[in-house]
């Protein structure tokens, strides 16, 4: 891979980051309509000559995410071009393409016409996915380059099945978070840990109920992940990538399970909650790496028995 391109994708890379960040800014602080109802000029002018702190926080979101998208798009087709033989280039460039168009049209049409909280929550979902079809490509360029980007086939297939499976409920979990800051619930239980101001068992459509449902999907997502490690390191211990890939893991959802705690005692203070996110994007990227180097279960047949994992 050519250092410009490789400089590029990173660019690229932490430019999706960027988006995810100034998108969880647009939430906590009310600015979804600061540009009015219209896209993508802001209150029918290309230059706001009225502006509002929610107006440019809602209107420096929409330019730094048309820039960005516009990035991603040469990404996709300078390392399609240079890579045009491989198809896992092929696939997460279009990949990484498809949806940061479509957490921006779902976020045009979000301004243009309203959503509901359910289908806001998943426009959170839609950038994270973009970021980790970027940063995959970046990474398996640089693999590719050393010659280490085949997944390693040497792993069981419950294995495979058992990372793949994570890494859905981890975006399952990142959906209830995006849906705990669209209803308004992030301090549904009120600045109590573990507690949850006396609900235990409270109506699953309340503000308690919403917040405590994220939260027992954290709690359980960060025993699947130490499973997760105790698993590669019991039975995968010389394959040094995953082993490191898995660790990884668990340290990033420690530190969100910890972000999180920290937003709820602190009656989720912004630098908090903005670092919350950035935990979270890096945690969704090391699963979803974890996938690539697995390979599809459904796909890939191991080259050593089932026995292995007995």
């Amino acid at each position: 891979m050519s250092r410009g391109l490789k400089w590029f994708s990173w660019t690229t890379a932490f430019g999706l980051y960027l988006i995810l960040l100034m998108g969880a800014l647009v939430t906590k602080t009310g600015s979804g309509k600061g540009c009015g109802n219209t896209w993508p000029f802001c209150n029918g002018e290309v230059f706001p000559t009225y502006a509002t702190l929610q107006t440019w926080v809602e209107y420096s979101h929409r330019v730094v995410s048309g820039l960005v998208g516009l990035f991603v798009v040469i990404l996709a087709v300078w390392a399609w071009k240079v890579f045009r033989q491989d198809r896992v280039v092929l696939w997460l460039a279009a990949a990484s393409v498809f949806f940061v168009v479509l957490q921006g049209l779902l976020g045009a049409a979000a301004v243009v016409w309203g959503q509901s909280d359910a289908v806001l929550a998943s426009h959170f979902g839609f950038s994270l996915m973009s970021l980790a079809a970027c940063v995959l490509l970046v990474l398996y360029l640089e693999q590719k380059d050393k010659g280490d980007a085949s997944p390693d086939r040497t792993v069981s297939t419950r294995y495979k099945y058992g990372v793949w499976g994570i890494t859905v409920y981890t975006y399952l979990v990142v959906y209830t978070g995006a849906y705990v800051r669209h209803t308004g619930s992030s301090l549904g239980c009120g600045e109590n840990f573990p507690g949850c101001d006396g609900h235990w068992l409270p109506d699953w459509t309340s503000l308690a109920g919403i917040h405590l449902l994220h939260r027992t999907a954290a709690y359980s997502l960060w025993l699947l992940v130490a499973g997760l490690v105790w698993v590669t390191v019991r039975f995968y211990r010389q394959h040094h990538e995953l082993v490191r890939a898995a660790w990884f893991a668990w340290v990033f959802v420690t530190l969100q399970a910890a972000t999180g705690i920290a937003s709820v005692l602190t009656g989720i203070q912004l630098i908090i909650a903005l670092l919350h996110t950035t935990v979270i994007s890096i945690f969704f990227s090391v699963m979803c790496y974890l996938c690539m180097r697995v390979g599809m279960p459904w796909r890939h047949k191991p080259a050593v028995r089932e026995e292995a994992m007995k």
